[in-house]
């Protein structure tokens, strides 16, 4: 076992990883009216800032035995570090740094969200090591990582649209990139999250069935999270059947997310405030 870090050291990684991601939004927004001049140091603040998420997360999931039991401030700190995993690969592979002026403030967002629900290093209760609950927990994430990647690449190809269709063809559309890319990435994205969530909803159903005897509790965010799933679906069934894509692959990204949002991070919320603000 990893010997276990002072607290003050636990504190300047978070603290840095805040630093770094924010550092790291504010140079792609800047970045958006120079023309990828300072985009290259924006690059490098966010590698920078994944790299000290990444340290945390494994300190936390070798010294906790498995990945903690998900509450607000996990659920949002696994969403930073997924999202800013996906969003440095796809950049990496496209070359499109524009993304980052949409990408990078919801990850320092959910990076911040993290440290406010966090309520002064107490710990929350984690359930026995559990493979199935692991596998669940990680696959769940990284596809929503990759569908909130999908709702802001659709967020892109709604604004160019509108900038083709008023022919307004100013700074910001011609750093965007072209629609026919933003939307294949669209596509591929949401090709890449299907099944990460169809693995992680199996195993978590696995996992359900051992530790309660069910596979499925017909819970609200079993529900929801069976929408935002059938969301995705009809949209990949419609891509290969009937050629969907463009405004309409757009819209069914963005609506797929806000069922993820509702599923979990609301009922989430709503339990949070109910419960006078002890996370779950």
């Amino acid at each position: 076992m990893i010997p276990p870090m002072p607290r003050a050291a636990i504190a300047a990684f978070h603290a840095s990883t805040l630093v770094l991601y924010f550092a790291s939004a504010f140079l792609y927004l800047f970045d958006l009216n120079y023309r990828g001049r300072v985009s290259i140091w924006a690059r490098s603040l966010i590698i920078a800032a994944f790299v000290f998420n990444t340290v945390i997360f494994v300190y936390d999931l070798w010294n906790k035995s498995g990945v903690p039991a998900i509450g607000l401030r996990e659920g949002f700190a696994l969403l930073a570090w997924a999202l800013a995993l996906f969003f440095i690969l796809v950049e990496w592979l496209y070359g499109i740094s524009s993304l980052g002026a949409f990408v990078a403030p919801v990850v320092f967002f959910a990076a911040a969200a993290s440290s406010i629900f966090h309520p002064g290093g107490q710990e929350i209760v984690r359930e026995q090591w559990n493979l199935w609950l692991n596998l669940h927990i990680v696959l769940v994430f990284l596809g929503h990582a990759a569908f909130a990647l999908a709702a802001t690449l659709g967020v892109m190809y709604l604004i160019q649209e509108k900038h083709l269709k008023e022919k307004q063809f100013t700074t910001l559309f011609f750093r965007l990139g072209a629609v026919g890319e933003i939307d294949t990435m669209l596509y591929r994205t949401i090709v890449i999250g299907f099944p990460l969530l169809t693995l992680g909803m199996v195993s978590g159903a696995v996992y359900s069935r051992i530790a309660h005897g069910v596979f499925w509790a017909f819970s609200p965010k079993e529900v929801w999270s069976l929408v935002a799933w059938g969301i995705y679906a009809v949209l990949l069934y419609g891509h290969r059947a009937h050629g969907w894509h463009g405004r309409r692959a757009a819209f069914f990204a963005i609506a797929g997310f806000l069922a993820y949002l509702l599923a979990y991070l609301g009922l989430k919320m709503a339990s949070w405030v109910s419960g006078g603000g002890q996370t779950i």
